[in-house]
This record gives C-alpha cells, sequence and structure tokens, in this order.
C-alpha cells in the first residue's frame, strides 16, 4: 500500500500547511487481517470509563471490546509493581487470541510492554498520546517525588494538576475517574511508569499494523514524540485538531472514527 492510499489528496502532507478542521497523516499501514477483539487500556491516572465512548463506537462496528481497570484504578484493588509485572497479569486474563491493542498514556506504555512481552497477542496496535522513550532522570525524580507526596496527602494535587491541563469539558470527564483511584494504586503507576524502558526497539522489530493518534495540542507526549512512535514502528500518524493529551476524550467523534478505519 502507498502512502497515497492512506493520505487523502485534501490533506496536506505538512501539519503547518493544515487548517483547523483537518487532520495530518503520515505512513502508510499493511493490509492484514483484523482481530475482532480490541483491548483499550486506559490512561493515568483515570480508569477503564474513559474509554465509554469508543467502546460504543466499536462494539457498534461489531468488536468484542475490552476495557480492563489497571490495579488501583475504577475501584479496582491493588497496585503496579512494574509495567512487565503489570502486563503478565494482564496477558493472563486476555483471550489466548490476536488482539487489537489500543493504548493511550500509560496504556500506550503498557501497550508496547503487551507487545514487547507477547508478540504474537497483538494483531493491530493503536498508541494515543503517548512515548517510546524512558523517562528522564529529571522526570524519573519528579514521578518518585509525587509517588512519595500522594501516599501522604492524598490525590488533591493530583486533581489540582489535571484541572490545569485539561479543558473544563474534558476536565469535568476525569474528575470522576480520578477520585476512584487509590492512593496505593497512583503511587504504584507513578513508580512503574519512572522505570519502564524505552519502548522504540521493540517497536522497530515488531510486524504489526500501528496508527499512532496524537493531539494537537498535546504539551505532554507532543506531535514530535508521536512521530517518533510512527518513524519506529512503520505507522501512521493522525494528529487530531482541537485535541490536547486526552485526545479521546476531547474529539471522541473524530477519535473514534479513526479508531473505526483502523480496526473495525
Amino acid at each position: 500500500m502507498s502512502v497515497s492510499d492512506t493520505l487523502p489528496c485534501a490533506v496536506p502532507l505538512y501539519p503547518d500547511q493544515m487548517t483547523s478542521n483537518e487532520t495530518a497523516r503520515t505512513g502508510a499501514t499493511p493490509a492484514t487481517p483484523k482481530p475482532r477483539t480490541a483491548v483499550l487500556l486506559h490512561a493515568y491516572p483515570l480508569a477503564a470509563d474513559m474509554w465509554r465512548e469508543q467502546r460504543a463506537a466499536l462494539e457498534g462496528a461489531g468488536l468484542t471490546v475490552l476495557t480492563p481497570d489497571l490495579p488501583g484504578f475504577g475501584g479496582r484493588e491493588g497496585a503496579m509493581e512494574t509495567l512487565p509485572q503489570a502486563v503478565e497479569a494482564l496477558l493472563a486474563e486476555l483471550p489466548q487470541e490476536p488482539l487489537s491493542v489500543v493504548g493511550l498514556s500509560m496504556g500506550g506504555y503498557l501497550a508496547l510492554e503487551l507487545l514487547r512481552q507477547a508478540p504474537e497477542r497483538v494483531g493491530r496496535l493503536v498508541l494515543a498520546d503517548t512515548s517510546s522513550r524512558a523517562d528522564s532522570p529529571e522526570k524519573q525524580k519528579d514521578r518518585r517525588q509525587q509517588a512519595s507526596r500522594v501516599l501522604v496527602e492524598g490525590r488533591d494535587f493530583i486533581i489540582d494538576a489535571a484541572r490545569e491541563e485539561h479543558s473544563a469539558a474534558t476536565f469535568g470527564k476525569v474528575l470522576p475517574l480520578i477520585e476512584r483511584a487509590s492512593r496505593e494504586g497512583i503511587a504504584g503507576a507513578l513508580g512503574a511508569m519512572a522505570a519502564r524502558e524505552e519502548g522504540r526497539t521493540t517497536l522497530q522489530g515488531a510486524q504489526v499494523p500501528l496508527l499512532v493518534i496524537v493531539g494537537r495540542e498535546d504539551t505532554l507526549t507532543p506531535v514530535d514524540m508521536a512521530q517518533e512512535i510512527a518513524d519506529a514502528g512503520r505507522g501512521e500518524l493522525v494528529v487530531l485538531e482541537g485535541a490536547a493529551h486526552l485526545s479521546n476524550l476531547d474529539q471522541p467523534e473524530a477519535f473514534n472514527a479513526e479508531l473505526l478505519k483502523f480496526l473495525a
């Protein structure tokens, strides 16, 4: 499949030529059978309910959709120790078949770890608003300080940061999800993310159709990080206008349209 097969002529090749309602695309996706089961891995510090609109869209297209709450989130007990350990436990819960794996932010880190551990279980991969880089020493220190702080002070400072980071509409969606996260779950996730390895090597060695989605206004994992992922995995990059770090919540209709084209 050529680039022209996935890049409509109406959409400019260069993002700086786009108008506010256009979507940037790069890359091409090889034609392979599409799994009929999708697993959607949620962002930090949210829960499976962040995927409500995506789940409805994919189920409406006939897919079986699994949206697990990760340990310590969505009312689930426990806490992550490491990403590899969390993925080992997740793999034991998932069907023994190739899956379409979708991960956003922290969910993207888990999706990459799943691909590393069990590439035969990943039939298609969607990485949204995430990074294939390992944390810098400064970022590791910050996450670990936050982990210690949340155990002592609770999640209020996490909520305050989310209020500043997201639009009012998106914050209204995520607040009840953050409030369901336990202190231990938040601290465990922060420690696991701080200790994670880079994922570009995994992507470079993988043979899996890849879609990368990023919000144009994402400042946490911006477009250049998304481009790195697409380049490493020889995938397609879609930039959603009017979306920030939680692009599935900021622009659900546009996000769903991309998922359906790639997965359904």
